[in-house]
């Protein structure tokens, strides 16, 4: 396979000679996935034009697979019955997504220009929440009848729509539509013929509902290592089903969001070498200025202090072990409590639970940090009471750290904010701050200040 800068070079150098037909012949070679990421190392001009140089079902596919800021660059310049057909040729659920990139406007113009039947199904799916399962489930699936027999279900299979996904389960319906149950699809073919889906139905059938967010069924499908789950209405209606793909990429999407929101960055919608320097500027300078502000808690508590420091200036020498075993503490349980809580071992109801625990596991680390200090503070030949005040401050600070590291991520969580938003900058100016005024607070009982 050629790898993304030796295809990048052989494209470019077709371009710049205008060999057209060497460039159709060189991508039709290629997976539209590489084609993809091609065009994202690309200015918005070349995008725009080897892509209008792809056969429609290959640029389909590559629309499909191109992230955000190159996803626009296409679809700005692009003609909209273009990209209309384009839409039309990949599966709706799909073509749902790259609407839902774009502004309202265009996209209404967009489904204006498809094809009745494929403007319905799509603008089904846009209406259901961002997110949602409704959002990302395929709709376009085999329904089958409990009546029919094995020999009418084969027959029907055989004229199915190639672009209908077939999985390794099939779902049964009721005359109403209701899911009753699943057929694998081995059970069906070694059937035989006269038997009906009724006697070969699997009644019981894990689902997820139109409303249910994307991460959840992404949970649901891990827990089950689900290929497919069903999507039913509240009436129990099937209304499609989402598939192991779509959950990779919401997997991929989440993970990269909240890698890049816990280290206090809005997420990037396309990759790091192919995001502008000013685009960088803006994802970051919110937050760097946020916590530019919040920090200014941690220089007031040491203002309070100013006449304890004076008196005993070897207190300052402490400051950055002390807030720096703090902010670790804190980071090694939010990153964990975030990871419990995203995947679902941790609910709201389990707080005592994990409360219970981590103050154990707190008071354990604590003191071991907090004996390490007394040692370091010791050897460096420091008075024993501001050695002892060193370790016990080191003891409070990862017990409360750690509790922190609990407590945030679960009741933002409970609010219906993401973690990682608040969790790793909120856990850093926090611990900052009352790291400080546990240490001078004990400073000051312990040493008399």
């Amino acid at each position: 396979m050629t790898t993304t800068p030796e295809l990048r070079q052989q494209v470019l150098n077709r371009v710049y000679a205008l060999d057209v037909a060497g460039l159709r012949s060189l991508l039709d070679d290629q997976h539209p996935a590489d084609i993809a990421d091609l065009l994202e190392s690309l200015d918005e001009q070349q995008r725009v034009w080897i892509f209008s140089q792809l056969q429609l079902p290959v640029a389909a596919e590559v629309l499909d697979e191109a992230r955000t800021d190159t996803l626009l660059d296409l679809v700005e310049g692009t003609p909209d019955e273009r990209i209309a057909d384009l839409l039309e040729e990949m599966p709706m659920d799909d073509a749902a997504e790259i609407l839902s990139e774009i502004k309202p406007a265009r996209a209404d113009e967009l489904i204006a220009l498809m094809e009745p039947e494929e403007a319905a199904e799509v603008g089904q799916l846009l209406a259901y929440p961002p997110e949602s399962a409704g959002r990302l489930m395929n709709a376009d699936i085999v329904r089958l009848q409990s009546t029919w027999t094995v020999a009418h279900t084969l027959d029907v299979l055989r004229e199915v729509d190639p672009e209908i996904e077939l999985l390794a389960y099939l779902y049964v319906v009721d005359p109403a539509g209701k899911l009753e149950g699943v057929v694998p699809l081995r059970r069906l073919i070694t059937a035989r013929p006269e038997r009906v889906m009724s006697d070969l139905t699997l009644p019981s059938v894990v689902t997820v509902q139109t409303g249910t967010d994307q991460e959840e069924v992404a949970r649901v499908m891990a827990q089950y290592d689900f290929f497919a789950v069903p999507v039913t209405d509240e009436a129990g209606v099937l209304a499609g089903i989402v598939t192991h793909d779509d959950v990779i990429d919401v997997l991929a999407d989440e993970f990269t969001e909240d890698v890049q929101r816990f280290g206090g960055s809005a997420p990037l919608e396309n990759s790091y070498l192919s995001t502008p320097v000013g685009k960088m500027v803006r994802k970051r300078v919110g937050w760097l200025f946020l916590l530019f502000f919040t920090a200014q808690l941690t220089t007031t508590i040491m203002q309070l202090f100013a006449d304890e420091i004076n008196q005993v200036v070897a207190l300052s020498f402490f400051v950055p072990l002390l807030i720096g075993t703090g902010g670790n503490a804190g980071s090694q349980m939010t990153a964990t409590m975030i990871r419990a809580v995203a995947v679902g071992e941790v609910r709201f109801s389990d707080i005592w639970t994990v409360l219970s625990r981590e103050l154990a596991t707190g008071l354990l680390l604590g003191l071991a940090m907090g004996a390490a200090g007394f040692v370091f503070a010791q050897i460096g030949g420091y008075d024993p009471l501001l050695a002892i005040t060193v370790a016990l401050a080191l003891l409070v600070l990862v017990v409360w750290a750690n509790l922190m590291g609990v407590l945030l991520p679960i009741f933002a969580d409970r609010l219906n904010v993401d973690p990682t938003v608040i969790s790793g900058p909120v856990m850093s100016t926090l611990v900052d701050a009352t790291g400080l005024l546990i240490y001078f607070t004990l400073a000051g009982i312990i040493l008399g200040l």
